[in-house]
């Protein structure tokens, strides 16, 4: 069934290309699907007025909808959501929210470009009170939804987040690689670090704008991978609100349990 949304934002015409009609607030929209690739699927969707096709940003617009709180775990390089998805699940159970709070741990497209559209696809689907919890290149990919979607509809949490991962990541090109977690072969190719490459620029220009109050760093000090100088410099720089915990854990982040106790009252509204 199509979704609906209502608008909490006045969209007057020909605003950044959108409308070539005004659309009030408090208007309803229905969702239909993006063929024609009318706007990032991260940043928000697509809907029909007077029979008009239009991609409108959800900072525009509020589910008109019911829908429950979503998790989406994020997991990092050559990897996959297990370990941390059944730890999750563990805790919603724990605490008797397991039928109000729905987990999607999916496995990412080893492909940037393709991983970064899956992401969208699923907030798009989701779209509602949604925690995007990302470890490691899946934390880049967490910022990196943070950047581009300045809502704080969208909770971020980025885990031991890769900051710059086409550096990180450029010894990786052309390796024939197999995943640590579910054995399968594949070759990180230098087109895969392109895109990441694109990613972090844009990553970086949009970012400085956000000044919400929805986006959590949670770092190792004991990270034997990563450093993290040099984003939070970017982020106090640039006075990006956020905040931070640090864990006594290295990069595989063993410490989950508790940093679910202090990311509770997102979780738990």
């Amino acid at each position: 069934m199509p979704k609906q949304f209502k608008t909490i934002k006045p969209i007057t015409a020909k605003q950044n290309l959108w409308s070539t009609l005004d659309i009030p607030v408090g208007t309803i929209l229905e969702q239909i699907p993006d063929t024609t690739n009318l706007i990032h699927p991260i940043r928000g969707i697509v809907t029909t007025y007077n029979d008009q096709t239009i991609a409108i940003p959800y900072e525009y617009i509020i589910p008109n909808y019911e829908f429950k709180t979503t998790i989406l775990l994020l997991h990092g390089f050559n990897s996959a959501p297990e370990n941390k998805q059944a730890i999750i699940n563990q805790w919603l159970l724990d605490n008797n929210v397991s039928d109000h709070i729905t987990l999607i741990a999916p496995q990412l497209n080893y492909n940037p470009n393709k991983a970064i559209k899956q992401i969208g696809s699923i907030i798009q689907e989701h779209y509602g009170n949604i925690i995007v919890i990302g470890t490691s290149l899946g934390g880049f990919y967490a910022n990196y939804v943070r950047a581009m979607n300045q809502t704080d509809q969208i909770k971020v949490h980025a885990i031991n987040p890769s900051w710059s991962p086409s550096i990180s990541l450029k010894k990786e090109v052309n390796q024939e690689q197999i995943n640590l977690k579910t054995k399968e072969n594949w070759k990180f190719t230098e087109t895969y670090l392109n895109y990441l490459a694109h990613f972090e620029k844009a990553c970086k220009v949009e970012l400085k704008h956000y000044k919400g109050n929805n986006y959590t760093l949670h770092l190792a000090n004991a990270d034997e991978l990563l450093t993290f100088d040099t984003m939070l410099e970017y982020l106090n720089e640039n006075k990006v609100p956020h905040e931070v915990f640090y864990y006594n854990t290295n990069h595989r982040f063993e410490t989950v349990k508790e940093l679910l106790e202090n990311s509770k009252n997102d979780l738990i509204p």
